[in-house]
């Protein structure tokens, strides 16, 4: 899949000189997948990645039509549990090579699990009323942020529908980066697209020795100022 060609599609689409060079933030191994194409992107409803998710939908609808391909874009929500684009808040548990990180699982590189932090807080007593109130709080507000997902994930079914396009959501929980390759790995993403203006982003630099595929982002003309994931 031509991910240049697509990409120079829509620069001269939107009339912008330099789109391309500002969308490509690591140009990757270019899959040659016979009849069908998969594109991942990273989203979290905030105004970078709907900007992000209007690119995609577009380039697989033109793909569609110029190659006759079915394409699929899986739409990736990833409940952050460990702040793992906090640099200040990141402190890998020992010092292994990047290709050895890239294969641990969220749990295993931050050395906990996401729904004991958030169920219970370390140093209390399972069985004492101050840790059945914050588990009680800590469940309501994990039930108020899967309704909030549960809205951002229709909106965007619903613009994929204006396109008439096929689109899988998916929910995950864990560290962006690591779950965002984990869907990349599992569908053989042909691109990633994330809402990062900026190779110099926290999670591209998190992405960029994990994947394989080629890695897009949005135009610094129309980065809306809010880090989008």
């Amino acid at each position: 899949m031509n991910i240049k060609s697509m990409l120079l599609r829509l620069q001269s689409a939107l009339g912008q000189d330099n789109l391309s060079d500002q969308m490509l933030l690591y140009s990757g191994a270019v899959t040659t997948r016979r009849d069908s194409g998969n594109f991942v992107i990273g989203y979290n409803g905030s105004p970078n990645s709907q900007t992000a998710l209007d690119f995609v939908l577009w380039m697989a609808h033109q793909t569609r039509l110029a190659t006759q391909k079915a394409v699929t874009v899986h739409v990736v929500y990833v409940i952050d549990c460990y702040d793992s684009l906090n640099p200040s808040l990141v402190t890998p548990i020992t010092p292994i090579s990047a290709e050895h990180q890239c294969q641990l699982l969220s749990a295993d590189a931050f050395g906990f699990q996401c729904g004991t932090v958030m169920a219970l807080p370390s140093g209390t007593s399972g069985g004492s009323t101050q840790t059945a109130e914050r588990a009680s709080a800590s469940t309501a507000t994990l039930t108020h942020l899967l309704e909030r997902v549960d809205r951002v994930l229709w909106q965007a079914r619903c613009l994929s529908d204006e396109w008439r396009g096929s689109l899988e959501a998916h929910l995950r929980f864990g560290a962006v980066a690591t779950e965002l390759r984990q869907v990349v790995e599992e569908q053989s993403a042909d691109l990633l697209v994330v809402g990062c203006s900026s190779v110099e982003h926290p999670l591209v630099q998190q992405l960029i020795p994990c994947v394989t595929c080629p890695i897009l982002g949005i135009p610094t003309e129309l980065e809306a100022g809010l880090e989008g994931n």
